[in-house]
């Protein structure tokens, strides 16, 4: 045993071997620099020491201690990354995501410590929170990893080696119509002819913030992004060119659509052109009333440049500004109370034009066109899906009937 291996015994009894191998100065600090290992049994400490002792001979042994980061800190550095290269709608809802979800799981650990059986584990809770978005968490996940292999954190992603549970075949829609307060999808014809009748009696505005969903198929962001320029009511035609998003800190942003089949011209009938009339003359009476600069009803320049369902700032009227999507669920809610009739989402509407249009017998190609979908699949999808809930209903509205015979 070299005379620079020790036997010493612990505070328990236990017997260990310890050395200290001189190793040179620091040249940046000009301190020396000492190796120092314990260990349970001489063998390891002899071949310990023989090993380190040729390496600092050698000039191969380094001292430079890797730092152990966390996911966490990974993901920051990855953020940073990200952010260059995509719209700050897209980087809010990536950072939603992942603080969301995958931080949680794995966040404070070592990301050199992550196994494949940690990750698993965290995959398959989430599936059990969210079978439908759950793939998102494992990308997004596997993005960090990918980021930190290639700067040699770690050997190997471990994300990369987990198993997916598969969703059962039912459990995934096309547009996903479900949300927590209620499995209602669509409104047939007279449901909806109800609903905008409350909305009118409600508030103008919601009246024809709802004409537009249920009669022309625009999303809701869409909806909303609208401004009277966008109306040609002498070709009576209505322009989809913007969306509203939410940026870093959920800040209201105006963006182009996701797809070039978004932007789209769609014609308007009769019924709602007149409800936008009405609107427009009353939105501006109470931007008059509010003490707003004033807006003739000539000025077609200056109105063609307001938002048709501008929003609330302080408590103050409109600096001009779409209203948020909450303020349109809050009416949804109030109005579909007020009819009596079952809760649908604010996507809701969409389909429920779609399913109008559908039962008018109106081309596949043309619905696609007028929803703005990117291909007819997607268009032909959501047909055979309301197919299926009428199917559905048909059934259940005939087992009643036979219980009642």
């Amino acid at each position: 045993m070299s005379s620079d291996i020790k036997e010493y015994m612990t505070p328990k009894g236990k017997k260990r071997y310890k050395f200290a191998i001189y190793a040179g100065k620091d040249k940046a600090t000009g301190r020396s620099n000492f190796v120092r290992k314990s260990f349970n049994n001489l063998d390891d400490a002899e071949k310990s020491y023989l090993s380190i002792k040729q390496a600092i001979k050698s000039g191969q042994y380094s001292f430079k201690k890797q730092k152990h980061y966390k996911f966490k800190d990974v993901y920051n550095e990855w953020c940073a990354n990200y952010a260059n290269g995509v719209k700050e709608s897209t980087l809010a809802t990536t950072k939603r995501i992942i603080e969301d979800h995958v931080l949680p799981e794995i966040g404070n650990l070592y990301i050199d410590r992550i196994t494949v059986v940690r990750c698993q584990h965290a995959v398959e809770k989430w599936f059990k929170q969210a079978p439908k978005t759950f793939t998102r968490y494992i990308r997004y996940a596997n993005d960090i990893f990918k980021y930190a292999e290639h700067l040699e954190l770690i050997k190997s992603n471990p994300m990369s080696k987990v198993i997916r549970p598969k969703p059962k075949k039912n459990e995934k829609d096309v547009e996903s119509l479900y949300t927590k307060k209620s499995s209602k999808k669509f409104y047939t014809r007279a449901e909806l002819e109800r609903f905008l009748e409350y909305a009118k009696k409600f508030k103008l505005k919601a009246y024809a913030y709802f004409q537009i969903l249920g009669y022309c198929g625009l999303r809701r962001g869409e909806a909303l992004a609208l401004q009277w320029r966008d109306i040609d009511f002498n070709n009576k035609t209505l322009t989809v060119n913007k969306t509203t998003s939410k940026g870093l800190d959920n800040r209201p942003l105006i963006q182009k659509p996701k797809t070039e089949s978004s932007i789209r011209t769609i014609a308007l009938d009769d019924d709602t052109l007149q409800v936008l009339r009405e609107w427009q003359r009353e939105q501006l009476i109470e931007r008059n009333e509010a003490n707003v600069v004033p807006i003739g009803i000539n000025n077609s320049k200056a109105i063609g440049k307001l938002y048709l369902f501008e929003g609330y700032r302080y408590h103050k009227y409109p600096t001009n500004f779409p209203m948020s999507e909450t303020t349109a669920s809050n009416w949804n809610d109030a109005i579909a109370k007020k009819a009596g009739l079952p809760h649908i989402n604010l996507h809701g509407f969409r389909h429920t034009h779609a399913s109008l249009l559908f039962d008018a017998r109106i081309p596949l190609k043309e619905v696609q066109e007028r929803l703005g979908h990117k291909n007819a699949d997607i268009t032909e999808d959501v047909y055979i899906h309301l197919t299926q809930q009428r199917k559905q209903k048909t059934a259940s509205n005939f087992g009643v009937y036979m219980r009642k015979a």
